[in-house]
Parts: structure tokens; sequence; C-alpha cells
């Protein structure tokens, strides 16, 4: 709750220190005294976007916005004291404190929130939002338990097909894998590859790319060496017949005439080895092209499996291991499946039950706001609770919305086309009092203002209106803004705004009223004046 509430240079405020207590709160004082200055400078806390011009004095360089709550607790603090400070600088951007720790306002904004509700004429956004609607009505019928456990099991469908969807995923990522290693080994295995392949194709490329010069070189060898007169064969023989003869008569020829008959043996065999040389000398473009296909076939292998064939035979070894270790099964797959459908029918069953108990639940509830409606004002009040059905979130699978008519003869429309701030500030509270009624347990605490409930009623209506305020007030700390004495003499702390002038300047003062000051200050809403016969009948109304 908020134990007191500290305003600088905000509008027309000087400085303003404002103790609130426990209960039912109620602000009051003459029209234009500041009440609704008061009532923004708590709106400032639960605003995102803030213009600072629009709510600096004049002359001041900030404006400063400070509430102390205690007996709350947030996740971002270990006390039970909760400081929310928020700064409108007229220069910069507006900075936002929660106990003395800046946060972005989008973070201040949401605990804020949680700790705070202003419900007037310029605060009705929560309840205009259809999205909250479904929030509205698990709360007062007390299904969040039963939401959680929804979401929990919805979260758990999300989860299941996320793994599955990864799974399937590494599953086409294997099998491409397994399919791309098979057609690798395919393709070095269908080459029939061999060391030492390629040196000798480079050998046979070269001999075919020079045929003719090479049969050529073998032709005048040949010749040199046998066909022509004065060969190298003729000669060497005549020598050798020369030598025997004078082997005949020196043995010392003996060992010379041997040398030259070896030699010619050697140039016979040269002869012969030359005279097969030339003939395979014989242009084969055939052959010549096969090799030339099968070795841009290696250098194509070489490319994608390594620079030797060496290299390709080994890499073609590394893959068969590889692939013989790959496992592709779809039983993990199989098994989420199962599991999937049977959270799936979970969520499905209990996304109905959850329904089902929505729409039990919603026409008592329907019933029993339209009879608080009555009660702060509306004479032919028509609430409805419509609920269609939508695709599965995390709520369930119900789509809902308020329609309402305040005026009799007129069909219920969605409540964001046709309430009035006025009706949905009296709308707010007819929810919260059914919500008391209905919730058993963990009402969440807050501090609920609210500004203007009284607009268009009076007398009795009036009275029950600060009754069911009184009533709220047992549960959440309640600040009221009223010009009502049958409301403002419910409250259990009475605090009067006014506006003086001193030195020339004008200051907004607020009280807090003790017994006496408070009588006069019903007196005063009853008549207008002050006077005996108003003090009579505000001291009946506190008596009440």
């Amino acid at each position: 709750m908020i134990e007191e509430l500290i305003i600088k240079n905000f509008a027309i405020i000087d400085s303003l220190s404002i103790p609130l207590a426990e209960g039912f709160n109620v602000l009051t004082g003459e029209t234009g005294a500041g009440k609704s200055i008061i009532v923004d400078a708590i709106g400032v806390l639960l605003k995102e976007k803030v213009s600072a011009s629009d709510f600096v004095k004049h002359g001041k360089n900030e404006a400063v916005i400070e509430v102390a709550l205690s007996d709350v607790k947030i996740a971002e603090s270990e006390d039970n004291l909760v400081i929310l400070r928020r700064v409108l600088p007229v220069h910069g951007k507006t900075k936002s404190y929660i106990n003395d720790s800046i946060y972005t306002s989008q973070g201040f904004v949401k605990i804020a929130s949680q700790l705070i509700n202003i419900h007037g004429q310029h605060e009705h956004t929560y309840l205009l939002k259809k999205e909250n609607h479904i929030d509205f009505l698990d709360t007062i019928a007390g299904l969040n338990e039963e939401v959680n456990a929804f979401a929990e099991i919805y979260e758990k469908v999300l989860t299941i097909r996320e793994k599955i969807e990864l799974l399937k995923k590494e599953l086409i990522t294997k099998r491409q894998k397994k399919e791309l290693m098979e057609f690798q080994l395919k393709e070095i295995e269908s080459a029939q590859l061999k060391e030492g392949e390629e040196e000798e194709l480079n050998e046979q490329r070269k001999i075919l790319k020079n045929v003719l010069k090479l049969k050529e070189l073998a032709e005048n060898a040949f010749s040199l060496l046998y066909d022509e007169k004065n060969s190298v064969h003729e000669n060497l023989s005549q020598t050798l017949t020369t030598l025997k003869e004078l082997a005949r008569f020196d043995s010392k020829a003996e060992e010379i005439k041997n040398l030259v008959e070896s030699a010619l043996a050697q140039i016979d065999e040269a002869i012969y080895s030359l005279r097969k040389l030339k003939e395979s000398y014989e242009p084969d473009p055939f052959t010549l092209e096969k090799i030339e296909e099968r070795l841009t076939l290696l250098n194509k292998l070489k490319s994608k499996y390594g620079g030797s064939i060496r290299e390709i035979l080994e890499y073609a070894k590394n893959t068969e291991k590889e692939l013989s270790i790959v496992s592709i099964s779809e039983e993990e797959i199989k098994k989420l499946q199962e599991e999937l459908n049977t959270a799936q029918a979970e969520m499905h069953k209990r996304a109905e039950e959850l329904s089902q108990k929505r729409k039990n639940l919603a026409k008592r509830i329907e019933a029993q706001v339209n009879e608080e409606l009555k009660e702060v004002g509306f004479s032919n009040p028509q609430f409805e609770i419509r609920i269609s059905e939508k695709e599965i979130s995390s709520k369930g699978k119900d789509d809902v919305e308020f329609y309402f008519s305040a005026n009799p003869g007129e069909p219920p429309k969605p409540l964001s086309k046709v309430a009035s701030g006025g009706e949905l500030s009296r709308l707010m509270l007819a929810l919260k009092c059914v919500e008391l009624k209905e919730a058993k347990k963990d009402i969440k605490s807050m501090t609920l203002i609210f500004d203007e409930i009284d607009a268009g009623i009076g007398g009795s209506v009036a009275e029950n209106v600060g009754k069911r305020l009184s009533e709220l007030a047992r549960y959440y700390q309640v600040l009221c803004v009223t010009h009502l004495p049958q409301i403002a003499a419910k409250a259990q702390h009475h605090l009067k705004v006014e506006k003086v002038i001193s030195d020339e300047k004008t200051v907004v003062k607020v009280e807090l009223l003790n017994k006496a000051k408070r009588k006069e200050e019903i007196a005063r809403m009853l008549s207008g004046r002050i006077t005996e016969s108003s003090l009579f009948h505000a001291e009946e109304l506190l008596q009440d």
C-alpha cells in the first residue's frame, strides 16, 4: 500500500507530501482545488511516455513524483518497502527509479502497474482492452490456478513440438550427409584408382602428343646404328673380322677382340629394341583422348578429395569409417510424437474443461455484476460476458469480451464502444466487488484509485457506492476522489485538498482531517456551506 505520496514542481504544486493509510482513503475539496492534479501525478507513474512540458511547474527545471509503498514484494527487491520515483526534466529524458535503482520506462511501468491501479475518466485503458477481459473473468471466477496449470501443459506441448522439429531437421541433415558420403565413395570407387597411375598416364600422354617427332628421331637413330652404309653395326662387324684375323697371330689382340664382340652383341640387342620402339611410334588419337579424359577425371577428384591419388584413397578410407558409424533412427521422433499426442490430448481436454467452467461461471458473474451495477446507479444495466472459440493459446481456447449497455432498449455492445468514463469507473467497482465475493484466496494486494466514480449519481446510490468502496478497502488500499458526502462519510481516512494564495502564488495544500474538521467538510459538501443543519446531517452520515 502507499504510505506517502510526494509531489514536487508538478502543475501548480510546489511541494506536497500526502500521507495515506491502510483501508479506505478519501480525497475531497472544492471544484478546482487540485484533486485531479494529484491523481494525474500518480498517473505519471503508470505511463511509459510522459511529456514533461505538460506537467512541470512554470519556471522550474523538473518535476518529481515519488511514492513509498509498504507491505509489498517485488522480485527486484528483498525489502517490503518499495519507493517508486519519477523525475520529469524539462530538457532531457524522463528518469525512472525503484529503490534508487534506475529502470527503463517500460520496466518501471510494468512493476508500478502491479502495485497501483487508477480507475477514472482518463485511466480505464486496461478495462477497455478486449485482450484483458479474459484475465478479469479468470480472476473474478477464481480460475487463475487452473489457467496457470493449463499454461504449463500448453508450454509442454510447444516444447515437445520444438524438439520434434529439431530432431527432424537433424535427421534430414544426417540423411543428406549420409547420401553425400555414399555418393563420394561411389564416385571414388568407380574411378578404380591406382597409385602411380597419374605419372604413367602423363608419360603416355607426353609420348602420344609428340609421336611423329619421336618416330623421326628413332628412325634416324636406327639408320645410324644399322640401316645406312657405314652404320655402326657394319663398321663394328668389319672391325671384329679384322681383330679375329689379328688374334690368330697375336694373342694380345684376343682381349680386344672379345670386347668388340661383346659390344657387337649389345649393338644387336639395341638394334632389336630400337626397331620395336620406332615401330611403336604410331599416331593414336583415340588412346590419347582416353588418356586426356582419365587425367581430367583424376584432376576433378583431386580438386574434391585431395591433392594426389594417395590422398583421395585415404579420404575414401576415412569416409567409409565415418559412414559406418552414422546412425539414422526415427525411434526418438516416434517416441516424442507419442508423447506429443498424449500431451495434446490432455491440452485439448483441459482447454475444454476450462472453457466449460468459464461459460458456467460467466452467467453467474454476469448476474452479480448487473446487481452491483444497479446498486451504483444504473437502473437497467446489461452486462454480458461473451465467450467464443479461437485457436488455443496459453490461456485456453476462449475468446472473451465484455458487452455493456447502460440504457434501456439499447442492445449490449463491446465495452470499448459504449461505456463513458464514469460508467467504466463504476463498472470496475462492480467487477472488483464481485471478485471479492467469488475469490476465495490469493487476492492480490494493491492500491486502487477511483477518480470521478460518483459522476451522475447521488442519494442512496452514492451511499451504496460508499459501502462498496468500504468493502473493497478490506482487501485493498482504496483512494477515492469524490464530491459526494455519502461516499466521503464511509472513508476511514479523510484528506482535504485546498488551493490557497500565499505571497501572490497559488499553493495546493492537503490536510488529514480530524473528527471535527471532517464533520465540517462533509457539511460543506452537503450544502455548499457550513450551517447548523448541514452539520447535523453530516453527523448523521458519519454515524451510519
